[in-house]
Formats: structure tokens, C-alpha cells, sequence
């Protein structure tokens, strides 16, 4: 008998179902697959199921086709798609928090299209940055993805988010708790727990941060292609000295704002 599922990817609840099915059918060995479509290529959902199994030695992951496919999870797989990685089985919720797999599904269903395709944007300035400075490309990717991952939500939601988790941050100018929002949702649902990466989130609309990656993410918003102007100077100074261009961007997106907008961002 083999079982087959999407496992796109395997969850926790999936996972509880198959020792129990074991068990209840008495089954010395039980082999399940994954199904041949999914968002991932099936050869990545085979590799992140058999870390999820390799604990259950009885439970043995092949590649043969299904006997039976069962479909009464693609719920909760959707939800882990979605961003919400505490769902996914315990053995796979690393390797999900420190890769990209999901980004772009994540980023789509938490965004309006053009935040998404921002998003998209800078992560791909942001990654060309990192190369050029000794930072993990797939850090720098993972941080311009998800900067603005709660940038849609209202200031009523934003407000009682952080009243429950950082209710000092409440003071500043709400077009910036999105910064704030972002890090702790990220750490909360997907296990992202790295300060360097979670500080350059709440540091990327004001541009205060310290570290390389901070300076990466702030510059890789302020300049990527899709942003309106021409940012060619920019970037070529960030390739050269990370601090100087981003002091540079933030003296002119802070210009910007006070001759456009008439108001400081960081106080409200």
C-alpha cells in the first residue's frame, strides 16, 4: 500500500495522520509519496517529506506511484504556503524559515499585486547588493520578500498587533509600524528568529539600521526598478560603500518626504 498526498509541503497534521494510520491498520511498513503536481517540484517536496519521516523508521517515503491519494490536507498545506510554517512538520520548519521556497506565495497572498511586484523587486536588488558585500544573497532575497508582508493591513490592525507585542512603537508615525509588524509576524508564524534579519525589517522604512544587511534592505527599497526615478548614482555608490549610499538614500527619501508630504515619517 502505498499513500500518496500532495505534500506541498507536508504538515504536522499529515504527518499525525500517517503514524496513526500505520498503527490503526497495523501496517509493518507504510510508504507514501507525493503527488506528481504541485508548486514545488516534486523532487524538493520528496526530499523535505523524507527529512519530515526520516524519525519513523516504519514509514518509508518512495517514489512509485500511489495506490491512494488523500486530499483531506491541502487545506492546511495552503496555510503553510501561506506563511504559516509553525503548521509544517516539525523536521522541515528550518529548512522552510531559512530558505525562499514559498516567498513568492507568501508575498502574493499577503500583498496587493504591485506591493508584491515591489517586493520581488527589491529582493532582487537586495541579493545583487549582498554579493557584492560578503551577506548571504539568500538572507538579503528572504528580507526584500517579506520587508513589507503586513504593509496592507489597516492602522486599526497594525495598532492592535503591537498594543499586544510593542506597544512603545505605537508612538511613532503609523506609516512606519508596518516595519514593526512585519518582524514580529515573520518571527511568530514562520520561525524567523535571527535578529540581524528581523532588525532589518523594523529598520527598513526609516533607514536607522547599523548592520550590512540593514543598509542592503533600506537601499534595495529606495532603488529598485520599479520605483519611479532613476536610481543608477545610487546604486553604483552602494556597490562601492554600503554605509555612504545609504545615508545618501535616506538624505533624499527624507527630502522627499518633507517637500511632498510636509511631514517627518518617524514621529506622528
Amino acid at each position: 500500500m502505498i499513500i500518496g498526498m500532495r505534500f506541498d509541503p507536508v504538515t504536522d497534521a499529515e504527518v499525525s495522520y500517517l503514524k496513526k494510520y500505520r498503527k490503526e491498520n497495523r501496517i509493518r511498513t507504510l510508504y507514501v509519496t507525493a503527488a506528481e503536481e504541485g508548486i514545488l517540484d516534486r523532487k524538493i517536496r520528496l526530499y523535505l517529506l523524507r527529512k519530515a519521516l526520516s524519525p519513523y523508521r516504519h514509514i518509508v517515503v518512495t517514489e512509485e506511484p500511489a495506490d491512494v491519494m488523500i486530499s483531506q490536507f491541502e487545506a492546511d498545506e495552503e496555510k503553510v504556503r501561506s506563511g504559516y510554517y509553525y503548521l509544517a512538520a516539525k523536521g522541515i520548519r528550518a529548512v522552510l524559515a531559512e530558505g525562499t521556497m514559498y516567498l513568492e506565495e507568501i508575498t502574493r497572498r499577503m500583498c496587493k499585486e504591485t506591493r508584491a511586484a515591489h517586493s520581488l523587486g527589491v529582493a532582487e536588488t537586495a541579493a545583487g547588493l549582498a554579493l557584492k558585500h560578503g551577506v548571504s544573497p539568500q538572507t538579503a532575497y528572504r528580507a526584500g520578500m517579506l520587508h513589507d508582508i503586513t504593509k496592507k493591513w489597516s492602522e486599526e490592525e497594525g495598532r492592535a498587533y503591537l498594543q499586544k507585542r510593542e506597544p512603545e512603537v505605537l508612538s511613532l508615525n503609523p506609516r512606519i509600524w508596518h516595519s514593526y509588524t512585519a518582524a514580529w509576524w515573520v518571527k511568530e508564524n514562520m520561525g524567523i528568529t535571527d535578529p540581524v534579519f528581523l532588525n532589518a525589517l523594523r529598520h527598513h522604512t526609516v533607514g536607522d539600521g547599523k548592520t550590512k544587511l540593514d543598509h542592503i534592505l533600506y537601499i534595495a527599497d529606495k532603488t529598485e526598478p520599479g520605483r519611479a526615478y532613476n536610481c543608477e548614482k545610487e546604486l553604483q555608490l552602494a556597490g562601492e560603500d554600503l554605509k555612504k549610499a545609504a545615508a545618501l538614500v535616506k538624505e533624499e527619501a527624507m527630502q522627499y518626504i518633507l517637500d511632498k508630504e510636509g511631514f517627518d515619517v518617524r514621529n506622528s
